[in-house]
């Protein structure tokens, strides 16, 4: 019996052992969980809620920038060669699969204006852009043939210009403001009277443009 008895108690001791081993990984993976809960709550106060960067690339599979975020953006490249802007730019850019800029969402400085641009492998194409006071104008264009919306101190209009000279505008602008006139006069002082018609015949009527260069410039003897 005493034997029996002895082999009974060693079983039950062996079950009370895998019993007591069990338990011990049971407490030390609850410890382990408990410790990652630990470390992922830390983290995650400690992560930060901005993100402060003067550019973004977003590139593809073949690693070629597709879209790049900045705070100050390099001039265009067209056909290879370098395009400036005329002016500081700061926004979103996007690439085709070449790597060639195909448009963009930027404000410019010191201008003021804020664009939406969209351009073929060649230049750009199109421009919706508004000033920082009243003036917006959506542009689609090829060559020197142009159709532009454009709201300002001249009023609401639709132009159509070809080969570089308005060919219809409606409602049409027979007087400009006194602020574009004054800009086109001041441009007197380094462009010669012919370059500066030429510049105003495409945003208004050659009778218009005459009207507010002639009245100083004496006939357009300029």
């Amino acid at each position: 019996m005493s034997d029996d008895l002895n082999a009974r108690l060693a079983v039950v001791e062996a079950r009370l052992g895998r019993q007591r081993r069990l338990t011990a990984a049971a407490y030390a993976l609850l410890v382990v969980l408990l410790a990652l809960c630990v470390v992922n709550y830390v983290a995650a106060q400690r992560q930060p809620t901005t993100l402060t960067l003067s550019e973004l690339n977003i590139v593809d599979s073949d690693g070629v920038a597709r879209v790049r975020i900045g705070g100050d953006l390099p001039d265009a490249v067209i056909d290879g060669k370098p395009t400036p802007r005329g002016e500081k730019a700061a926004g979103v850019l996007l690439y085709d699969d070449t790597g060639q800029e195909r448009g963009g969402y930027v404000t410019w400085e010191p201008s003021g204006n804020v664009g939406l641009t969209l351009d073929s492998r060649h230049g750009q194409s199109a421009l919706f852009v508004a000033d920082p006071e009243i003036g917006t104008a959506l542009q689609i264009w090829h060559a020197n043939d142009l159709i532009e919306l454009r709201s300002d101190d001249d009023g609401s209009r639709l132009t159509a210009v070809k080969d570089g000279a308005v060919v219809f505008q409606q409602p049409s602008v027979t007087e400009l403001d006194a602020d574009a006139c004054a800009a086109y006069r001041e441009a007197l002082a380094n462009y010669s009277y012919d370059e500066v018609m030429t510049a105003c015949k495409k945003r208004f009527p050659a009778e218009a443009c005459a009207n507010c260069l002639d009245s100083t410039t004496q006939g357009g003897s300029q």
